[in-house]
């Protein structure tokens, strides 16, 4: 990492330190802290050769993996999506591991079989347009298969992408005023935008009142994300191009993409039969997969799971840490996946994922099972 970049991170924490009040600086710091010291913790695993030994546990015959945009320019966007050149370095360290990259129906039926080869599953979620351009000649050049799963609302304009909006104010201005936080945060340079967009979307959590509170933010900066959205993702047209080829399946994500876990149930039904209609109908062909917005435990869970299998979902995906194993067969609607597709990765983290420390440490070497809760 540059001296000036990591000079900068130090002199954004200290600022937003001293807007802390007293009583919170401890919790505050646990909160810095803990991540440091997780990365540490890997840094030292792979140097020492010492984590597939330690996770032997927790490395299934399947791992599904998650990206979502793929920048011509990382920084330019603030690091919230990874390069082709990094999808084109995991692609080799997963084949280099010994998995094979294969569509989700075959890793499904790998782990029916004792006896089949490990595997893992290329996924992208939201419809980016740079997935067609960036990430398509990576997979082409590599053969290697990808689900995109897709929210009605990207390709129709109609979603309300707070992220896209609450990115575009960081790059474009060096001041972010929230009332809705009670705070003021300084954007002067990489470092701080970036800690900016960390902080505010942390805060966001799974409260979707949270996220709405930012819209006459954008309105008052006038940002309009609807214009955002037609900039950064397909639309129907390319969709239709994008799914055609033989690399590519596509997966449902929900019409609006909101916080699920704070919908009523016969909304929430009803976001994942209406997009899986809309995709089917648009594209020709049956939409069998389904990803969760956000897909923490906080965003579903239970009930999600109940209703995306009342849906016709044969499974789904989560953010839930960890590997696949047969036992995921028993409740496949709640599938674990792995987000790889931020930058910068250090090759440490990415060794992590992919051996399965990650979960160990992130579980505090608790079941290496993804479960239903």
């Amino acid at each position: 990492m540059p001296t000036s970049f990591f000079l900068n991170n130090v002199k954004n924490l200290l600022r937003n330190l001293r807007q802390e009040p007293i009583s919170a600086l401890p919790r505050r710091l646990t909160a810095i802290a803990r991540p440091k010291l997780f990365r540490l913790s890997e840094e030292a695993a792979y140097r020492t050769g010492f984590g597939p030994l330690v996770a032997r546990a927790y490395r299934g015959k399947g791992i599904a993996l998650m990206f979502h945009e793929i920048h011509p320019d990382v920084d330019a966007e603030l690091r919230t999506g990874c390069s082709a050149a990094q999808l084109d370095r995991i692609i080799d360290a997963v084949r280099a591991d010994g998995r094979d990259i294969v569509t989700i129906d075959e890793g499904l039926r790998r782990l029916e079989e004792p006896e089949s080869a490990p595997f893992a599953l290329l996924t992208f979620d939201d419809a980016y347009r740079d997935n067609r351009t960036n990430a398509l000649p990576v997979l082409e050049g590599a053969q290697a298969p990808m689900t995109l799963f897709v929210p009605t609302g990207m390709i129709t304009r109609s979603i309300y992408a707070w992220w896209l909006g609450l990115r575009e104010i960081i790059k474009t201005g060096d001041v972010l005023d929230l009332p809705a936080m009670s705070r003021s945060f300084k954007c002067e340079d990489l470092a701080s935008k970036m800690s900016t967009m960390r902080t505010v979307t942390g805060w966001i959590g799974t409260d979707q009142t949270r996220a709405d509170a930012l819209a006459p933010v954008f309105a008052a900066k006038g940002i309009d994300i609807a214009s955002l959205v037609a900039r950064y993702a397909m639309d129907e047209a390319e969709l239709r191009e994008f799914a055609a080829h033989p690399l590519v399946e596509i997966g449902a994500h929900t019409q609006s993409h909101r916080f699920l876990s704070g919908l009523d149930e016969a909304v929430v039904l009803e976001e994942f039969k209406a997009n899986k209609a809309y995709l089917e109908e648009l594209l020709g062909r049956p939409v069998r997969y389904l990803a969760y917005p956000y897909g923490t435990p906080g965003a579903c869970g239970e009930r999600e799971a109940y209703l995306a299998a009342l849906a016709g979902y044969r499974a789904s995906f989560t953010t839930r840490a960890g590997h696949l194993f047969a036992a995921h067969l028993e409740h496949p609607q709640l599938l674990p996946r792995i987000d790889v597709g931020y930058a910068p990765q250090s090759p440490a983290a990415l060794a992590s994922r992919l051996s399965g420390l990650h979960r160990a440490m992130s579980t505090r070497f608790g079941s290496p099972v993804a479960t239903r809760a």
